[in-house]
């Protein structure tokens, strides 16, 4: 493999960021690997610019996949409680 196919330092500086920042994220970080990971914050806005766009993933991802569940406990009948008050039929039909 020529030194071109291997990644760089800085690469290897992100992907081992990344890897520490999930694990962060997933409640299954070791103290010596939240020591370096804040190492790593402190020294190189790479790392906090990577940390960021990972928080927020995992923010996303977490209300897109939470969003469902919650709206399946609460889904409030609108339109029952816009009709209290009217008769059957008195709503006009479709395209009137």
């Amino acid at each position: 493999m020529s030194s071109a196919n291997q990644p760089s330092s800085a690469e290897l500086l992100l992907d081992e960021a990344e890897s520490l920042i999930w694990a962060l994220l997933d409640d299954r970080i070791e103290d010596a690997d939240l020591a370096r990971l804040t190492k790593m914050l402190e020294e190189h806005a790479e790392v906090r610019a990577r940390y960021v766009g990972c928080v927020q993933l995992h923010v996303d991802l977490h209300e897109h996949f939470a969003r469902p569940a919650a709206e399946a406990q609460q889904a409030p009948c609108v339109l029952g409680n816009l009709a209290t008050g009217f008769a059957a039929g008195s709503f006009p039909a479709v395209g009137q």
